[in-house]
């Protein structure tokens, strides 16, 4: 039965997520096929990133095939991102950067469900 339900939640995790936090641009595009693609511009920091994805009870795992700008602190490997109803937090550099659904636009809720 714990695994019908981390698979019912997996479900529910793909979507466009962008950015709540003051100064920070940000954007992060889960696709349902386990792919990603990652954007961050906060302060003199500008990184992009793509990869794959996995959810573990309520944390998403990314772990980037490609990563790319001049200040980024690192691919990702098994970087964990909470997931807080439907907002994903990630701590990166030297804040905690919330990333939270859109409510339409690629893979977003309306898109899945048809409406």
């Amino acid at each position: 039965m714990h695994w019908l339900l981390l698979a019912l939640a997996a479900a529910e995790i793909p979507g466009l997520y962008h950015s709540q936090t003051m100064e920070v641009g940000a954007a992060l595009l889960l696709k349902p096929d386990g792919h990603f693609q990652y954007q961050l511009d906060y302060g003199a920091v500008s990184e992009a990133a793509e990869g794959t994805w996995v959810a573990r009870d309520r944390i998403v795992l990314l772990t980037s095939t490609r990563m790319e700008g001049e200040w980024k602190a690192g691919e990702f490997v098994s970087e964990p991102l909470l997931l807080d109803g439907d907002t994903l937090v990630l701590r990166r550099y030297d804040t905690v950067i919330r990333f939270v659904r859109d409510a339409d636009g690629p893979e977003g809720k309306e898109d899945r469900d048809g409406e």
